[in-house]
């Protein structure tokens, strides 16, 4: 398959500059990279449909590639079985979410934008929830952790409720590591695409989190986290304006932005 005759983008939403460069650095494939910032958890999903492409890469900013040629062959399966979308159940298939099985949580999908488009409205998609869907139909006997059937248990459910009952999807398996947080997702041939860490919301605020984030990205790449001077003004506008949000004093983030200075 060559992927030349297709439109693909890589799409991030983003509030923390230095995760998205950390994600950015696990990540080789030969498309290009935007980021998104300031959207809403299911604005987020409603930008990407906005571009004129075929297939979208929605991965999290807290999420980071230790197979990149186990993802290009996730992507190939996808487009190939006319898949248009595939991701990680929210509820059942980890202890650690327990939503709407039908629903992919959206830190990793792979999506059909030129598909998509063809049907999709906002309109479409509020009434679509509003009458009611069968779930019984869609939900598997087999998971192996607690859900919850609910239509409104994030922003994004009524978006994935109708894409996954509407169209062909492919979910994906994963499991928790051993650090209790960190998801693994796996593609179709078992093989690991990418760790995902949560809690992206505490990294540079609480100290736990924070290194262990950075260890998983250290086990994804040997990449250094160096920053240009442009990449330097990003971060630090960043900070001010989280600081204006966030009164507290940020001393983990302010010790790592000091190390970056060093790095002029």
């Amino acid at each position: 398959m060559e992927f030349e005759n297709y439109k693909i983008m890589i799409f991030t939403r983003s509030m923390n500059y230095i995760l998205y460069k950390a994600s950015s650095n696990t990540i080789t494939l030969p498309f290009p990279r935007k980021r998104l910032t300031y959207t809403t958890a299911e604005g987020y999903l409603y930008e990407i449909l906005k571009y004129d492409i075929d297939f979208a890469i929605n991965i999290d900013e807290d999420a980071f590639v230790i197979d990149n040629s186990a993802l290009l062959d996730l992507l190939r399966y996808v487009i190939k079985n006319d898949y248009v979308n595939c991701g990680v159940r929210d509820g059942g298939a980890l202890s650690i979410r327990n939503g709407n099985p039908i629903v992919t949580n959206p830190f990793f999908n792979i999506l059909n934008v030129k598909k998509i488009r063809q049907s999709f409205t906002i309109d479409i998609v509020k009434e679509y929830v509003k009458n009611k869907v069968d779930y019984s139909h869609y939900i598997p006997t087999n998971l192996m952790f607690e859900f919850n059937v609910t239509d409104d248990y994030e922003p994004f459910y009524p978006f994935f409720i109708w894409l996954n009952t509407s169209y062909k999807t492919l979910y994906l398996d994963a499991r928790q590591d051993n650090d209790g947080y960190t998801t693994v997702v796996y593609n179709h041939n078992n093989k690991i695409v990418l760790y995902h860490s949560w809690y992206s919301r505490m990294f540079g605020v609480d100290q736990f989190h924070t290194k262990r984030i950075l260890n998983l990205y250290n086990k994804c790449t040997t990449k250094s986290l160096i920053f240009s001077i442009r990449e330097k003004i990003i971060i630090l506008f960043e900070k001010f304006l989280n600081e204006k949000v966030i009164p507290q004093v940020l001393p983990i983030r302010r010790y790592v932005l000091s190390k970056i200075k060093k790095n002029d």
